[in-house]
């Protein structure tokens, strides 16, 4: 077959070059386009003869280029001040055109006339300087200097200058539970263990001022915890909280601070503490503690007072007045000790007391030996103390090695401390007792003389202290529990509450049983205890003891979990009495007490 043949067409040189120039275009386009795909961060492929896609070195260079951006310049002006602001066009020589100061997209010098739009704006045609007069917090923010050619539109920039209008804040003041304190009055009253907040206001100042707070006290020093929240343009607010005043904080001063950049040095605000505490009392003895007082000897007994507001101390006597007359700083002065003497003597001040102190006067046949006893009797005293206080013990005997001793059950001497002192702090009501005092009267310790007997009442609102506070039951099996209560003057009303069930002791149920009230370990305390029979995995749950006395109500609870013998348990839930509980429970007493 013979191949075909095309038939040729004529065309004009002009059309031919036409077609040509077309072309060449198109590649130029392509080229150009893809340059553009480049420019914004696109890797572009070629490809060659064989149709492998290829990148050059050439294009890949294309991509690290990036503009440098110079970050503008701060410049700090005090509120109506004047500014100068210096355009770095000016910095090598002088731009081809007037530039044109901008003031966050606002145009302030008009291009071809040169001219500020604004009557407290000034422009200086030989360097550029834009002058502001009686600056505004307006006038802040990004000011730039631009020269721009009007044929080509093309704009030169510098980076910008910053403008920071500042203005010194107002003198802090202080306000205590919603109320402005009087700057002249920089005492502050706070009560003894109470918390304390106060709050430092600054009103004013651009940028906004920043407070801190300085505490000058000697130790133990509270913990300070601040807060700041700020109001532009309008005030900082601080607060400074001591979570517990101690006494020891008497006189603290409490500073706040301004700091401002237009300050030079920062202002503040002072405060004293003046905290409120009732009396604590040292009672002092010449001569000293521990030497013998012998009768005839002059003696001095001291009682120092530390209260806020101060107070003066006076002395009393086995409840009554003492037998001299007292100074006025608080001495008892005897010129000639006697037996008379003796007693507990004890300072008071307003309406609270010291512990009591025995004075122990020695004189012949003070000891009177009890035939067939080998020890000594004496008349004893008795002492109070409430629920949670302090007392402090003292011996009479002198000389020789003095102890202490808790008369126990059927009399025998349980030792508690060993010298002519004996000091007891938080008080419970199982501490109330006979306390018995002997002192050694032979080097090999063959006889033992009682000096004195004291005994020791608590007083107080009642307390229920559980032997266990949980416990874990086999189901079908019985469990008992205990608790012991304790109180004086002696609880009247006593009641065990379940879930279900409300008993008195010596009640019972089929599946509970409240014994009988019964003794326990000191005069002011007693038992009781309460049996669930063939425990089942619903007794599970809490189990309250509350009991009444005429200073109050108190409660204790046990916590009962249930478990079988294949190992399943039940948890109690924990249903503590609420409030309406207890107001429940109270009106159930007066139920109970006709």
């Amino acid at each position: 077959m013979r191949p075909r043949s095309w038939p040729w067409i004529y065309l004009p040189p002009q059309l031919f070059l036409l077609i040509l120039l077309s072309s060449t275009g198109s590649s130029n386009s392509l080229k150009s386009h893809s340059f553009r795909h480049r420019q914004h961060g696109s890797m572009s492929t070629r490809g060659d003869f064989n149709g492998t896609p290829t990148t050059t070195a050439e294009e890949m260079t294309t991509f690290s280029t990036m503009p440098t951006v110079l970050p503008p310049i701060d410049m700090i002006v005090r509120l109506h001040q004047e500014a100068h602001l210096q355009c770095d066009l000016y910095k090598d020589s002088k731009p081809k055109h007037t530039p044109t100061w901008r003031h966050r997209d606002h145009l302030i010098v008009d291009v071809t006339t040169a001219r500020a739009l604004a009557h407290r704006y000034s422009h200086d045609p030989l360097n550029g300087q834009l002058r502001i007069a009686n600056v505004r917090l307006e006038d802040g923010g990004l000011w730039l200097c631009e020269e721009r050619d009007p044929e080509t539109g093309r704009t030169i920039s510098t980076p910008g200058i910053n403008l920071i209008v500042t203005e010194p804040p107002k003198a802090p003041y202080f306000e205590v539970d919603g109320r402005r304190l009087d700057p002249g009055n920089v005492f502050l009253p706070v009560t003894e263990g109470a918390a304390l907040s106060v709050w430092c206001i600054a009103e004013g100042g651009h940028p906004p001022p920043k407070l801190a707070w300085r505490l000058l006290i000697s130790n133990p020093a509270p913990q300070l915890n601040t807060t700041s929240t700020k109001e532009a343009h309008q005030f900082v607010r601080s607060e400074a909280r001591i979570t517990r005043v101690l006494r020891a904080h008497h006189n603290a001063t409490i500073t706040c601070l301004v700091h401002h950049v237009t300050l030079p040095d920062p202002l503040n605000a002072t405060l004293l503490l003046d905290v409120q505490y009732t009396p604590s009392f040292v009672i002092t003895r010449e001569p000293g503690f521990g030497f013998p007082l012998v009768e005839g000897i002059p003696v001095s007994l001291k009682c120092d007072v530390d209260s806020n507001p101060p107070s003066n101390p006076v002395w009393v006597k086995d409840d009554g007045a003492p037998p001299v007359t007292q100074s006025v700083d608080g001495f008892l002065n005897f010129s000639a000790i006697s037996r008379e003497h003796s007693g507990w003597y004890k300072c008071t001040s307003r309406e609270f007391s010291s512990i009591g102190y025995f004075l122990s006067v020695r004189y012949e046949e003070e000891v009177t030996k009890v035939p067939g006893t080998g020890e000594a009797s004496s008349t004893g005293r008795q002492i109070e103390v409430a629920l949670g206080g302090a007392v402090q013990l003292q011996c009479p005997a002198t000389g020789g090695v003095s102890c202490w001793s808790r008369v126990g059950t059927g009399g025998t001497l349980e030792p508690v401390g060993v010298g002519p002192e004996l000091s007891l702090e938080r008080v419970l009501y199982q501490e109330a007792g006979t306390y018995r005092c002997t002192r050694r009267v032979s080097p090999r310790l063959e006889e033992w003389r009682s000096m004195v007997n004291v005994d020791l009442s608590v007083t107080g609102a009642p307390a229920v202290y559980p032997s266990n506070k949980t416990l874990t039951a086999i189901a079908g099996q019985d469990l008992t529990f205990k608790v012991e209560f304790c109180a004086n003057p002696g609880v009247d009303r006593a009641i065990w509450l379940t879930e279900h069930v409300l008993l008195r002791p010596g009640d019972a149920t089929s599946s509970l049983i409240a014994h009988h009230i019964t003794a326990g370990s000191s005069p002011h305390c007693h038992q009781a205890a309460l049996t669930v029979r063939a425990v089942r995995p619903t007794d599970a749950g809490e189990y309250v003891f509350l009991v009444r006395s005429p200073k109050g109500l108190a409660e204790g609870s046990v916590m009962i979990n249930v478990t079988t013998a294949s190992g399943f348990s039940v948890t109690a839930r924990g249903q503590h009495l609420t409030p309406i509980a207890i107001l429940y429970i109270a009106a159930t007493f007066s139920f109970f007490a006709s």
